[in-house]
């Protein structure tokens, strides 16, 4: 008889926490399924270094068909700005063999680290094409607003 007690119990404590568990499943489960209803999915910005000159709260105020329209121009390089970040990490490797080569060779070493700034120059100027195509589709009033997100930006990094 106590085999059968104790085994109730058990089932009864399991039943419990499945049923929490499909709970909290629907509950997450609702959330995520009203915001994709609500905001039309998530619009994904693009990572910091896409946008450096201009601010993610920037596009975060926009209207969403407005950032939609921002987001395709930096969807659009986004395949380049990926092979340039990976031929960066290229050189990083290079760098890092270049360090501890015996005997070490500062020669070397210079011409990988040039190597690396000058593909993070590309990098960086690719991001300025990009910024530049944005801006020239902006209205009076959006530029505004994006030179009030630069300065309070450029504000509290101070």
């Amino acid at each position: 008889m106590t085999d059968t007690n104790s085994t109730q119990r058990r089932s009864r404590w399991w039943q419990v926490l499945l049923v929490a568990s499909l709970a909290l499943n629907l509950l997450v489960g609702g959330a995520v399924a009203t915001r994709m209803y609500i905001s039309g999915g998530p619009d994904r910005l693009m990572g910091a270094s896409y946008t450096q000159l201009i601010p993610r709260r920037f596009f975060a105020e926009m209207s969403s068909d407005r950032r939609k329209v921002l987001l395709a121009i930096l969807k659009k390089y986004r395949g380049d700005f990926r092979s340039d970040r990976a031929a960066s990490e290229q050189v990083a490797v290079k760098l890092a063999d270049a360090i501890v080569t015996e005997p070490y060779d500062v020669e070397k070493v210079r011409l990988v680290v040039n190597e690396f700034a000058g593909q993070n120059g590309r990098l960086a100027a690719r991001g300025g094409d990009a910024a530049m195509e944005i801006l020239a589709i902006l209205t009076p009033d959006e530029r505004q607003r994006l030179s009030d997100a630069i300065r309070e930006r450029a504000a509290k990094r101070k």
